[in-house]
């Protein structure tokens, strides 16, 4: 739903970050993150415990239709 918003109401150069924990159904949502936005990073904090499934992703300019 996050990544519909934000692809509803992001302009051109928009940022999109959300965070999101990896196992089912990650691999598909970050696909669909590299096919609606021009750059996708992902990321896991310092901070983060090493077993922890905690990452962020950071989307950005999403690609217009038409």
């Amino acid at each position: 739903l996050a990544r519909d918003f934000a692809l509803d109401h992001l302009r051109a150069g928009g940022w999109f970050l959300v965070k999101v924990f990896q196992g089912e159904g990650y691999e598909e949502f970050h696909r669909s993150l590299k096919t609606a936005f021009t750059k996708v990073l992902v990321r896991k904090p310092d901070a983060s415990r090493d077993e922890s499934a905690e990452l962020y992703i950071l989307a950005r300019d999403p690609r217009v239709e038409g």
